[in-house]
């Protein structure tokens, strides 16, 4: 029997015998206590499947499983029944810890007597948003299984956050913990390996130009701001920016997948719009990452034309 090692009262299972030579016409039937009733086998090819559940009420013991054909018992197993469990969430995440900004797996078990609903939330302050659970029908054993999978916000500070299980009507079920922490010096994650920014003429590409932190650019010229980082903050892909009084708005650096990054180190770019209202001078052009642990200044002189 495929999940019957220690099933709780609910969990759905697999009964299958192989190698029967019997009459198509006779009934293969399966009986125990930890069933709600007998349970009838298919049967093709000498090969018999059924699927049925472990009986709610079913007692947290051994319980004896019997098959019949025809009511002559051909096979004997038995069936470990175990206690029923609380509905429960676990937080999973792809680090030891979660990191601010990450996405975390959220699974919650509601396979308990009594409980029916198929609408619930998760809130924390530690999501953008309260997040829906959706049923996960790819888990075969347990049919009463929800999850998500939600980023954390990128700037939360370290702490320890309540995510709260919400039922239809906004009720409440139940509470879990996650510990949240940025990385830390000697974690691989804590700086990446970060360099930039590039500056160059979009005219001329960036393969075909040398690869500055300083650029000559003319009032309401364009100039090509690039970043590379091994090793990102969970989700700083979308966050990365550049900024300069130089420029006419804050630039949104957005991650290059072009063909010619290819072999290169992750890398963002943008163009950005020089103001033609300042003075001619130099001017810094800054991209902040980690967290605000990494900070590198690049410069652009302007000139009148």
């Amino acid at each position: 029997m495929d999940g019957a090692s220690e099933a709780r009262p609910g969990l759905r299972l697999t009964i299958s015998l192989d190698g029967l030579k019997c009459n198509p016409a006779d009934p293969v039937v399966a009986r125990s206590s930890a069933f709600s009733g007998p349970v009838r086998l298919s049967c093709q090819d000498g090969s018999c499947r059924a699927t049925t559940s472990v009986s709610m009420t079913a007692k947290p013991r051994s319980h004896p499983v019997s098959v019949t054909i025809a009511g002559r018992t051909i096979a004997r197993d038995k069936i470990r029944v175990g206690r029923s469990k609380r509905p429960s969430l676990e937080l999973n995440q792809a680090e030891d810890v979660a990191r601010p900004g990450a996405p975390v797996w959220v699974y919650f078990d509601d396979l308990y007597p009594g409980e029916r609903g198929t609408h619930f939330t998760v809130r924390s302050s530690a999501l953008p948003r309260p997040v829906r659970l959706t049923h996960d029908v790819a888990d075969f054993n347990n049919p009463r299984t929800f999850q998500a999978r939600p980023e954390l916000k990128p700037g939360l500070a370290d702490g320890t956050y309540t995510f709260e299980v919400l039922g239809p009507h906004g009720r409440h079920i139940l509470n879990q913990r996650l510990t949240v922490r940025a990385s830390r010096p000697g974690e691989p994650d804590y700086l990446g390996k970060a360099y930039g920014p590039d500056l160059y003429d979009p005219g001329v590409g960036y393969a075909d130009s040398p690869h500055r932190h300083s650029l000559r650019v003319a009032r309401g010229g364009k100039v090509e701001v690039m970043w590379h980082d091994m090793t990102p903050d969970p989700g700083e892909e979308m966050r990365l920016t550049a900024t300069s009084p130089a420029f006419t708005h804050v630039v949104r650096l957005r991650s290059d997948d072009s063909k010619s990054a290819d072999g290169d180190n992750p890398r963002f770019v943008n163009t950005a719009t020089i103001r033609t209202d300042i003075k001619p001078g130099r001017y810094p052009v800054t991209v902040v990452a980690h967290h605000g642990r990494v900070k590198k200044v690049g410069h652009v002189i302007v000139t009148a034309r």
